[in-house]
């Protein structure tokens, strides 16, 4: 067992603020996130803990408070809310609303692609919570289906909600202090969803970039193929030239309106 298994194992049953951990639901690069109960209300949460290696770097602790920040800031019924942030030493956490449900990437293992009359109010729910985020000044950076969650919203089975702002960039104003800025020659983001000037390191990536990655994965959607497959240099050479089949040949049966939408969102010159 590793040490972020068996620090997930010590965390069950401790009192973090005034949650109970219940049980560990994830885990990514970073940080985990479990489920946590208020014992006298019974109210859950998701609680999202950074690794112990990461919890003592400032640069990282302050990556990790952006967030909680920049979601704060956006204030938007499809991003997830974050409700508390804190420490107890060695950990640092923030608390989020809990979503039981799925991610978009999961539904795209069991239903691929989507007809357009699933894929498209899908895309104009994550456009108008990117919208509001970049009217507050935030680029989300990483946005993939993976961090787009589908929940029950009354009759709505489709109700989506956008996580982890962890890689955010502030911009203009809310810009600040050199710390919330991100050094030229820096890759960061997932790379078959990244949009060019990110997989080529550049420092002036603005709210482009989520349009473009918002393209991609409306691509993925009505196609059920990434626009850009394979690994590692192979993928990030294709973004940063703009090499990938048009929607309309991988899926004939698109309409002409939505595959223009697709490629108008990935120009790689806007």
């Amino acid at each position: 067992m590793d040490s972020n298994a068996q620090s997930g194992d010590v965390l069950i049953g401790q009192t973090i603020g005034n949650y109970v951990v219940r049980t560990k639901l994830g885990e990514g690069g970073m940080g985990s996130v479990y489920l946590a109960e208020h014992p006298a209300i019974g109210k859950k949460v998701a609680l999202k803990v950074l690794h112990a290696e990461f919890a003592a770097n400032h640069d990282v602790v302050n990556r990790f408070f952006n967030e909680a920040k920049a979601v704060n800031d956006i204030q938007h019924p499809n991003i997830v809310d974050i409700v508390d942030f804190g420490t107890v030493p060695p950990l640092v956490y923030f608390i989020m609303e809990y979503l039981p449900g799925g991610t978009l990437a999961d539904l795209l293992k069991s239903e691929s692609p989507l007809p357009p009359a699933r894929a498209l109010p899908l895309a104009l729910q994550i456009a108008d919570a990117l919208t509001t985020s970049h009217r507050a000044g935030i680029v989300h950076r990483d946005l993939k289906p993976d961090n787009v969650m589908l929940i029950q919203r009354g009759r709505d089975r489709d109700f989506v909600k956008l996580l982890d702002f962890g890689i955010a960039k502030l911009t203009g104003d809310k810009a600040g202090g050199s710390q919330h800025k991100t050094r030229t020659g820096i890759v960061m983001g997932t790379p078959h969803y990244m949009s060019p000037e990110q997989c080529e390191g550049k420092g002036s990536v603005d709210f482009r970039t989520d349009i473009y990655a918002l393209g991609v994965v409306l691509y993925r959607l009505v196609t059920g193929k990434k626009a850009f497959d394979g690994s590692g240099l192979k993928v990030l050479q294709a973004v940063a030239q703009g090499k990938y089949v048009p929607a309309r040949v991988v899926n004939p049966d698109l309409p002409e309106e939505l595959a223009l939408i697709v490629e108008t969102a990935m120009a790689k010159n806007i």
